[in-house]
């Protein structure tokens, strides 16, 4: 189940969360998702049990119709538990199927194949289109980082990837998402 963080105790529990999760090379400061929720450009939802237990987190950026989520992640306890598809479903509700759009590193070529973290890169995203989602074609370097754009079958341009960025991050988006070759 999925829920907005307002309180500071879940608040805590989803940054402990993030923080244990991603890369450096691709967190944002969780102090600036939090300044651009209060602008409307951020969601930060925890992923809960039927029993209100914290499972997991989802952050969603969102810009005009397109909903990023920008940060999935599990607590280690509750992983292999069918939550990461359950939130899938979920999302596409809260969302529309039309506007999510997810950022994964590459898989393929020099960059995804020989990456030290490559099986775990495939089975990313063997569990996003296990989940419906299909790759867009859309090769970006975001932040110095190359990752494959997913859609549920949105057609996306990289203009329109560009601008989503653009909207939230202003003029230094130029120096941070570029196509990738």
């Amino acid at each position: 189940m999925l829920k907005e963080v307002w309180t500071e105790e879940r608040l805590e529990e989803v940054r402990r969360l993030y923080e244990a999760s991603f890369p450096e090379s691709e967190k944002k400061p969780f102090s600036f998702m939090l300044q651009k929720r209060q602008e409307g450009f951020f969601d930060i939802l925890a992923i809960e049990n039927g029993q209100g237990e914290f499972c997991g987190l989802a952050i969603m950026l969102l810009s005009g119709d397109l909903a990023l989520l920008d940060y999935l992640a599990i607590a280690p306890k509750h992983q292999g538990s069918g939550l990461g598809g359950e939130t899938l479903g979920e999302l596409r509700k809260r969302y529309g199927t039309e506007k999510i759009v997810v950022e994964i590193e590459r898989t393929t070529g020099a960059a995804g194949e020989t990456a030290q973290n490559a099986k775990d890169r495939l089975r990313r995203k063997a569990f996003y289109l296990r989940n419906g989602m299909k790759p867009t074609g859309l090769l970006v370097e975001l932040m110095g980082v190359e990752m494959e754009v997913l859609t549920y079958g949105r057609e996306l341009s990289f203009q329109e990837y560009f601008h989503m960025y653009h909207r939230i991050m202003g003029d230094r988006t130029a120096n941070m998402v570029r196509p990738a070759e």
